[in-house]
């Protein structure tokens, strides 16, 4: 079934809005408050379309837009933002800006002048405009479904040389993403597929600027004592779980090669084709 995620921290807001979709809207909606617990809920399922506030900062709007992006399966997801809507009890439709912005990212401290009020939005408009969007949402992810065999058949590898799994590079004591322990499935010369328990922050899906001190890097702990560092940034990101526990697998390309001791090409032993 079709769903869609908004982003309200306006109590007010996130009622009309509930009130507005109630009796027009087949598919599921979900209202949330904040941020965090729209990631949370992408993690555990991709919505067709997620609404997000007027008053949200570039910077959030930008990790949500390239975190959707590094999810495989998300091509489909449709973005569009939310509009006023009029209380049922005309109440002021939102708080101050500051609260908002508070509410959605707690770290959030740079005042917001208020500005004048946004106008009410046509609430049929509204639901057309959404419905629109839901429509898009299922032809498109009837696109990629189709497409899909013939897109894995002829797509080409990311990494193109050859891959070592954890077990042909017993030398690599400890992987590091950030500050992040993680866990090493393979590693070639251009980049390396990890799971990790947390969320990558922003700054690991974009890319390098070279003049920014604090870049994003993987960091392989050798068992001689000798760390190599490669920069680079989050190409795939896959949430998953096991049991209760969430965990994401990360494809990190590097920038550059890395001087990381790899086994030969020659050590390796072609597998074996057998025809019945």
């Amino acid at each position: 079934m079709s769903w869609l995620l908004a982003v309200q921290p306006d109590p007010g807001q996130a009622d009309a809005l509930r009130g507005t979709f109630h009796g027009n809207i087949a598919s599921e909606v979900v209202v949330v408050e904040s941020l965090d617990a729209a990631l949370s809920l992408l993690d555990r399922r991709l919505p067709d379309v997620v609404l997000l506030p007027t008053l949200i900062s570039a910077a959030v709007e930008d990790y949500l837009l390239t975190y959707l992006g590094a999810i495989p399966s998300a091509g489909h997801v449709q973005i569009l933002r939310l509009p006023q809507i009029e209380c049922a009890d005309n109440r002021p439709a939102f708080d101050s800006p500051k609260r908002r912005m508070r509410v959605l990212f707690p770290w959030w401290r740079r005042h917001e002048p208020s500005g004048p009020s946004l106008p009410v939005c046509d609430a049929a408009t509204f639901v057309r405009d959404v419905a629109s969007y839901l429509a898009g949402a299922k032809a498109i992810k009837r696109e990629i479904e189709l497409s899909r065999a013939r897109a894995i058949s002829s797509r080409a590898e990311r990494r193109g040389g050859p891959r070592f799994a954890s077990r042909e590079v017993p030398w690599v004591s400890v992987v590091r993403l950030g500050n992040d322990q993680a866990e090493l499935i393979d590693v070639s010369l251009r980049g390396a597929l990890v799971q990790t328990p947390s969320r990558p922050e922003h700054e690991f899906f974009r890319r390098t600027d070279p003049n920014v001190r604090r870049r994003a890097r993987v960091t392989f702990e050798l068992e001689w004592g000798r760390e190599v560092h490669a920069t680079g940034r989050v190409v795939r990101c896959v949430p998953g779980k096991t049991g209760d526990r969430a965990h994401y697998e990360i494809a990190f390309s590097f920038d550059d090669s890395v001087g990381l001791h790899l086994p030969s090409t020659e050590a390796l032993v072609p597998a074996k084709i057998t025809t019945s």
